[in-house]
């Protein structure tokens, strides 16, 4: 007959453990909380889904290991069980219940960001905890038909309590990492978790009524702690060991991607891992085409007094606030959704163009950053004709822009794909060039378009010498190749004067506009972009006609001085 209560004397039959034993276990299960916290931090900071899976595997296996472990070293500090033998089969059991319960519940604890998620994560791994002390402790219960409710409520309630706790304060520190402070669980929070374990450990020792031995029974009590206690703390050694090794693997992964896409965009751990791996979390709301918002940059040709834009990605969550660009195109990259995010861009591009033909903007050209291995992917080029067959587009208004990086390291298969796309009218920009191998031997067989001079060239432009007939050369070498030049990053009118008289007349910079949205660009391209074309041409001492505009603007040295003025 099964009773939840029994005699108030047999209720906590078993007293509280001696003072020394009390705290020898409270040391310890305040570091199994240390190891627990930085295993699950270690899954949390991985990006890529190979990195994730191997890390909470690792990690739950770990943490199964050392809190088992602990809950079997409990057993053995008390002194009504100490003539008690820890049955094989049944302590085995509950390592494999304990390891089970972490794989299933730790992904979830050390990488969601919504509450009720952690909450009902947290849940379950204390059930399983449950489970498995009720397995590990079955040959000292005498019988399970009779309950201490007051016990296993409070035992329940312990065990929640702790793992939602801990779980909440880790992903309360995640989110700090937003604003580049990072402060992880503190020890007086690890303490006050091993107190609690302490706790929770006494209140499950009195849930079941237990079977007495006898006195004289022979005990390997003390050899079988030490066997534990050396078994929890080489598992926690060799794993917190293998963490260091597989961050630094994980830095050196993130480097050489980012190389393909960028160069001027770095993580700093631990922040920059924590905001990368929160982005990751979030990464399926954000690939929706409404969330990648795309600003426009125009790219101006002093000499024909021609303008087209570059697409400018703006990616913003309603959790995580504004994400960095770059930082977002790295996460897509180690999540391998690269050649996804990049379609959606271009679709998302070329229906900004085609809105803008129908206002009135007949010719507009644009240029689009994608990533070697959007190139790459199988029927990209048939799909992109398809697209712009669909937006009424011609394949000339479209280029496709590549840092040096990847346009090199790419290898034959790039320049296949670059000449399908040059097949369909679509021209491909080296961008960045001078920022990373700037191969001339490279550059003279590649089928591109023309090459895109990093902001490098246009630092302290007006004061070396030495950089401005880099700049004349280049221009000079470009020409020759048949390739067009575009220099950006200029942002004052003594860097614009300088190209200038370098040669090089297509520019992109604050020096005309900063980013604006899609919807904005008809209408500045259609009143201010003449005015300021003309005051420009003015400035420079150019007498050549000017598009559109309705006759001289007024005070263009003025407007220069102002465009110059900041971001």
């Amino acid at each position: 007959m099964f009773s939840i209560g029994h005699d108030t004397a047999q209720m906590f039959a078993v007293g509280f453990p001696p003072l020394l034993h009390s705290l020898l276990f409270w040391i310890f299960a305040s570091l199994v909380v240390h190891v627990c916290q930085r295993l699950v931090e270690h899954t949390a900071f991985a990006i890529d889904p190979s990195s994730r899976r191997i890390s909470g595997s690792q990690a739950a296996l770990c943490i199964g290991c050392v809190v088992w472990a602990l809950d079997v070293v409990g057993m053995l500090m008390y002194a009504e069980l100490a003539g008690h033998t820890l049955g094989l089969v049944p302590a085995l059991t509950g390592l494999v219940i304990m390891a089970l319960s972490a794989r299933l519940t730790v992904p979830t604890l050390s990488t969601s960001t919504r509450k009720a998620r952690i909450l009902l994560a947290g849940a379950g791994l204390s059930l399983g905890m449950l489970a498995a002390h009720f397995t590990i402790s079955e040959g000292y219960v005498s019988s399970y038909a009779r309950v201490n409710g007051l016990a296993i409520v409070l035992a329940l309630a312990t065990a929640i309590g702790i793992t939602a706790y801990t779980s909440i304060r880790h992903r309360a520190a995640k989110m700090k990492a937003l604003t580049r402070i990072y402060i992880p669980q503190q020890w007086h929070d690890k303490l006050l978790a091993g107190a609690a374990i302490l706790v929770l450990h006494w209140l499950l020792v009195n849930t079941f009524p237990l079977e007495w031995p006898d006195s004289a029974a022979p005990t390997d009590g003390v050899a079988l702690l030490v066997i534990v206690l050396l078994f929890g703390m080489a598992i926690a050694t060799e794993q917190l060991s293998n963490m260091r090794f597989d961050q630094a693997r994980q830095q050196l992964l993130r480097r050489g991607l980012s190389l393909m896409r960028t160069s001027s965009y770095e993580v700093h751990p631990p922040e920059g891992d924590i905001q990368l791996s929160l982005i990751a979390d979030q990464l399926p709301m954000l690939l929706q085409p409404d969330q990648l918002a795309l600003h426009f940059q125009p790219i101006v040709d002093l000499d024909r007094g021609e303008v087209q834009f570059e697409a400018l990605l703006r990616v913003r969550s309603e959790l995580l606030g504004t994400i960095h660009p770059e930082a977002f195109l790295l996460v897509c990259e180690l999540q391998g959704k690269t050649p996804l995010v990049d379609r959606l861009i271009l679709v998302n591009a070329m229906a900004s163009a085609c809105r803008w033909r129908g206002e009135g903007m007949a010719g507009a050209k644009f240029s689009v950053n994608v990533a070697p291995a959007t190139l790459l992917e199988e029927g990209f080029a048939p799909w992109l004709q398809a697209e712009l067959s669909r937006h009424a587009l011609p394949g000339s208004c479209l280029k496709l822009e590549l840092t040096e990086h990847a346009l090199i390291a790419s290898g034959p298969r790039m320049l296949e794909s670059i000449r399908h796309l040059q097949a369909i009218g679509v021209g491909v920009l080296m961008d960045d060039f001078g920022a990373g191998y700037s191969s001339l031997g490279m550059l003279a067989d590649l089928p591109i378009a023309g090459i895109k001079c990093d902001r490098l060239f246009v630092r302290q432009l007006t004061q070396d010498p030495r950089r401005q007939s880099m700049l004349r050369h280049v221009g000079a070498l470009a020409s020759e190749f048949g390739l067009s030049v575009v220099v950006e990053g200029v942002e004052t009118p003594a860097e614009l004067q300088t190209l200038a008289a370098c040669g090089l007349a297509t520019i992109q910079g604050y020096v005309f506009c900063k980013p604006m949205p899609a919807a904005d660009v008809p209408g500045w391209n259609q009143t201010q972009w003449p005015q300021r074309l003309a005051a420009l041409r003015a400035q420079l001492g150019t007498t050549a006609g000017v598009p559109g505009a309705g006759g001289a603007p007024a005070a263009p040295a003025q407007w220069m001085q102002t465009q110059g003025s900041g971001r």
